[in-house]
């Protein structure tokens, strides 16, 4: 039977002889997709007579959605925290090392670090699709140095920072630049946060609240200001 292209000119494909979580529980049965989404095969079989242009035998394997890692300091030896020339090298190995444990994308994690560290990595991240050659890469982490000393965890005090007069001019000053940047943690309770805050979610960067002594009214004002995710929850934050 043809594939009806008076849908889409996208091929199809069936993944056969997989198992695949429904349920609570891994069920035996095929999976159509198309353009990366799952489709409803009674629809493909008896709306667009269509069927499978490729298929895929998993041999058994379960399909599952791929990990997304968006606080990861490195791996295998390499420190994403550490300023070198090279940096992508590390990235693209951590990238490929990954894939096998079913990441299939993270954020390169940055912990607190002197602006010098950040001038020098940060130009070196780039955003990118994955693929057999690795997990892609969704943009920069960066966790402080705009966070709180009582609950400063593993990170460096001496690199901690807070927000001056510039507010976003300080934070835009210590990182250098924004362009690969997806996630930055800081901690709301510290002044002039939650324009800092505005400014960030304007600009598409999830802003996540960590290592913080913030109490509930302090999270609720980020929340409301833009603020829409939390970094290891209930881990260096009050309850």
């Amino acid at each position: 039977m043809p594939s009806n292209k008076s849908v889409s000119d996208a091929p199809i494909v069936q993944f056969t002889n997989c198992r695949i979580l429904r349920d609570h529980q891994l069920q035996r049965e095929d999976l159509w997709v198309r353009e990366g989404k799952i489709l409803n095969p009674e629809k493909l079989f008896f709306d667009e007579k269509g069927s499978a242009d490729v298929q895929l035998n998993c041999k058994d394997s379960i399909i599952a959605p791929g990990f997304i890692d968006v606080q990861i300091n490195g791996g295998f030896g390499v420190d994403f925290s550490l300023a070198t020339n090279d940096f992508k090298s590390g990235i693209d190995m951590v990238s490929q090392k990954i894939l096998s444990h079913g990441v299939t994308s993270f954020c390169p994690t940055l912990v607190t670090s002197p602006p010098s560290v950040y001038h020098q990595v940060l130009p070196q991240i780039s955003v990118r699709n994955g693929g057999a050659h690795g997990a892609g890469v969704l943009g920069a982490h960066l966790e402080g140095p705009f966070i709180s000393k009582e609950k400063k965890g593993a990170h460096p005090e001496h690199c901690l920072r807070t927000f001056e007069a510039g507010a976003f001019q300080d934070l835009l000053a210590t990182y250098g630049s924004l362009n690969c940047v997806q996630i930055v943690t800081l901690a709301p309770e510290m002044r002039r946060s939650n324009e800092v805050i505005q400014e960030l979610t304007k600009r598409g960067i999830c802003v996540s609240l960590g290592h913080s002594v913030a109490n509930l009214s302090q999270a609720e004002d980020a929340v409301q200001h833009g603020a829409t995710f939390i970094t290891h929850l209930f881990n260096a934050m009050l309850p």
